[in-house]
């Protein structure tokens, strides 16, 4: 991959296994919006706006110094295709892979990512890229061309009712608590450096934070592999495809485990996408 800066242009060439629609429409992310023959968004205090053409990708408004940034957040430096090949005696999972090749997994803000899963919890991805949106424009720092997402001393100070004028209904009190204990002294940093169970488990004692939203935030913020988030569909999908038939939550950490291997978060996003979009692929098996 070359890197090249053009201006208020940062653009990454030929990244193989990538596709920047896939990545960004496929429930890990509630901010991007698409525009023109890309997609805009407020991205870690910038304004930017993304689009690709081959296999190059451009990022304009973002500056050379943050490339490093960028390359983690669309995980750039990984080779997917090692792992898409790791999987080949999967037959489901490589009508996934075939399905979504260029699907990665993104790295986001830890607090923007705890806060967006949150809300996320009984919501479909429409209503919480609302809920998110209007949080964002009322108590977010104003940019030129949008609002970051607030900071976690902005979020603690609000009352409920404010929250729940944005639509967060029962979500605003967790909220409120969850950032109010990050001022407090929970460190997300330091979470993302303990062994996944053991981050899991410090995420667990959040308010409104469940096995799955940890997992969301292990996955999709700290970058934690392992984790494999669990829906509806990824539950027919472990059970119907799979087989599992585990009774507890260590068992299923072995299943998967054992099934998938280092890259299960991975392939649950492989899984996750293909099953929203093929339902009877599954209920089929």
């Amino acid at each position: 991959m070359n890197i090249t800066y053009d201006g208020d242009r940062l653009i990454f060439h030929e990244i193989s296994h990538f596709s920047l629609s896939q990545c960004l429409c496929c429930g890990q992310a509630f901010r991007w919006k698409p525009q023109g023959n890309g997609f805009y968004s407020v991205v870690m205090g910038y304004a930017v706006y993304a689009e690709q053409n081959g296999q190059d990708l451009t990022l304009i408004g973002v500056p050379e110094s943050a490339s490093a940034d960028f390359i983690r957040y669309f995980d750039l430096e990984r080779d997917y295709g090692a792992i898409q090949a790791s999987y080949i005696n999967d037959p489901f999972l490589t009508e996934g892979i075939c399905y979504a090749n260029g699907l990665r997994v993104l790295r986001q803000p830890y607090f923007e990512t705890l806060i967006s899963f949150i809300i996320s919890a009984n919501n479909n991805v429409g209503r919480i890229s609302r809920i998110i949106d209007t949080i964002c424009v009322n108590y977010g720092e104003p940019l030129d061309g949008g609002f970051d997402f607030p900071s976690p001393e902005t979020l603690a100070a609000l009352s409920s009712d404010e929250l729940k004028t944005c639509g967060a209904g029962y979500r605003a009190d967790y909220i409120i608590q969850t950032a109010k204990k990050i001022c407090d002294g929970f460190d997300l940093n330091a979470v993302a450096k303990m062994p996944y169970e053991k981050a899991r488990e410090e995420l667990t004692g959040l308010p409104g934070v469940g096995l799955k939203v940890a997992d969301c935030v292990a996955l999709y913020g700290m970058g934690f592999l392992q984790a494999f988030p669990l829906d509806v569909w990824m539950r027919r999908v472990i059970c119907g495809v799979y087989h599992y038939g585990g009774k507890n939550n260590n068992a299923l950490l072995d299943f998967v485990q054992t099934t998938f291997g280092e890259h299960a978060g991975i392939a649950q996003q492989y899984l996750f996408h293909y099953a929203r979009h093929h339902k009877e692929a599954v209920c089929a098996r």
